[in-house]
């Protein structure tokens, strides 16, 4: 009855503001937050548990006014909350006359009224309390007030313990008797209210609301989800700015990056694509919508989601969404809804919260140091627990293999290759045979990033010492193999200066992480 009143008064709350202001008042409306499934249902329990106590004092032959004025009250609250719903269904689509808002208002507010004192009076019944037993009357009397005392009298007042304490007995024992003799009505009025409780509480967080943390894998829209990680950015891969405000590059817009692997869960549909529509950022109850302007500035991160067919199995991707800078350090939630649950009394969305950890991408990390035969990890990057080592190197313009050649059967003999630079560039090229590997951590989604020379070009710089001077550049070699021949080995271009370096080392820069592996030094 009391989260009855609550809803009462808010629906003629929103009514009296509509009135003042029907543009303020209609802005961001959703009908589910006035009235929804539980003011009905609640508004039902009330009747039936009236019903109920009703037909036991009817047996009883005691009073019983007051169960049936409240069984009128609440039966008639249904009806009102009804023509309510239908009524503020439609404020989104047209003006509401104000002759019948004023009307929806007054009726709300009577029956918030009435509901009061139902309240009440059903609390002093509930509890025993009879203001009789007081017998004002004849304290009065007993007083002997007379009208010249009037201007003024003293009053003394006495607290009395041991009577409060006895009191309290009494009142526990007199509970104990009552519900010994109802204890049949008792149990089944606390069963039913467990079960109101429990129904509430799933529906809340089993139908309504599903909370999730980052890496756990739950059921929206018949697909599977699983949020891995998300970050904060302003800038891609090379450290270039890409966030725009009025066509300037901004510092005042950032981006969050979530990561998340999707699978389908049907499988005889085809082309099953995700509906980005209905994942949004939660920030403060405001909410971002995710955006594609972003898509191929990101990709270092992972493969943006642009309407690809999902898969029987999880496939990675990421969504980007535009926040402003002062809410990155905020609490934030992706919301993911689900596009066939009922809800809130009319069709709606399931919701889907997943608790975010972004990593701030924007924060400059110290430097990681490794060399030759030791193994370089990148955790806490976007690369996550990837490996990277070296095992041994060498420079030289060419380097000679063998394979065996065989012109007739069972007629072989050995020959031999030379591996050189491309021909392509506008420098003089030499190579640097490395026998390394590197291993991407299997949560990274980054396409090709798998394969060496994709990472060494996408990631990394050379540096070399030649005569007390260093020099750098981009590594963007072309992958080098031998035609004919097999080995394990990698062969990266460099400028030809190296051959006479006294001292190379790598660099990679992966976002706010900056690593170094050194090859050779002095």
């Amino acid at each position: 009855m009391a989260f009855l009143i609550y809803r009462t008064w808010t629906i003629a709350n929103f009514f009296s503001r509509y009135i003042d202001d029907y543009v303020t008042a209609s802005n961001g409306f959703i009908v589910g937050n006035y009235i929804n499934f539980y003011s009905f249902l609640l508004a039902l329990m009330v009747v039936i548990l009236n019903v109920l106590v009703l037909s036991v004092l009817i047996v009883k032959n005691k009073p019983k006014k007051l169960y049936i004025v409240n069984l009128a009250l609440y039966a008639l609250l249904i009806i009102l909350y009804g023509a309510d719903y239908m009524i503020l269904r439609g404020i989104g689509e047209a003006i509401l006359d104000v002759r019948i808002s004023k009307a929806f208002h007054d009726i709300t507010f009577i029956a918030f009224g009435l509901q009061v004192a139902a309240i009440l009076l059903t609390l002093v019944r509930a509890t025993g309390f009879d203001i009789k037993g007081f017998n004002f009357g004849a304290d009065l009397q007993q007083l002997n007030i007379d009208t010249k005392d009037n201007e003024e009298f003293e009053v003394a007042v006495e607290f009395d313990r041991n009577k409060m304490n006895r009191g309290i007995r009494k009142f526990f024992r007199d509970f104990s008797y009552a519900y010994h003799e109802h204890k049949f009505i008792i149990n089944v009025i606390l069963i039913i209210a467990a079960i109101i409780i429990a129904f509430i509480f799933f529906m809340n967080f089993g139908i309504y609301r599903a909370n999730h943390t980052e890496g756990k894998i739950f059921q929206a829209s018949s697909l599977a989800f699983n949020v891995k990680n998300s970050y904060i950015t302003q800038t891609d891969q090379n450290g270039k700015l890409i966030t725009y405000l009025n066509g300037q590059t901004t510092k005042d817009l950032s981006v969050v990056v979530v990561k998340l692997d999707v699978r389908t869960l049907s499988k005889e549909a085809e082309d099953v694509t995700l509906n980005t529509g209905l994942i949004t950022l939660r920030i403060d109850n405001k909410s971002y919508a995710q955006t594609n302007k972003y898509n191929y500035k990101l990709t270092d991160i992972g493969s943006p989601y642009i309407g690809q067919a999902l898969q029987p199995e999880f496939v990675s991707y990421i969504l980007a969404f535009e926040i402003p800078t002062d809410a990155r350090k905020k609490t934030m939630t992706l919301k993911i809804n689900d596009n066939v649950s009922y809800v809130k009394g009319q069709m709606g969305a399931k919701s889907n919260y997943i608790t975010l950890k972004p990593k701030d991408l924007t924060q400059k990390e110290g430097e990681k140091t490794e060399q030759v035969k030791e193994s370089l990890l990148f955790s806490g990057s976007i690369l996550g627990d990837s490996e990277f080592i070296i095992n041994d190197f060498m420079v030289g313009n060419k380097f000679k293999t063998s394979y065996n050649f065989c012109s007739k059967k069972d007629h072989c003999y050995t020959s031999y290759e030379y591996v050189t630079p491309t021909a392509t560039g506008n420098y003089l090229k030499t190579l640097i045979r490395i026998d390394g590997k590197f291993e991407l951590d299997s949560s990274s989604n980054i396409e090709n990033a798998a394969d060496l020379y994709y990472f060494l070009n996408k990631y990394g710089e050379i540096h070399y010492k030649v005569n007390d001077k260093w020099y750098s550049h981009k590594i963007d070699s072309q992958k080098v193999k031998p035609a004919t021949a097999k080995d394990n080995y990698y062969y990266i271009e460099a400028n030809k200066d190296i051959e006479k370096a006294t001292e190379i080392y790598f660099t990679f820069k992966v976002r706010n992480y900056n690593y170094k592996y050194i090859l050779k030094q002095q």
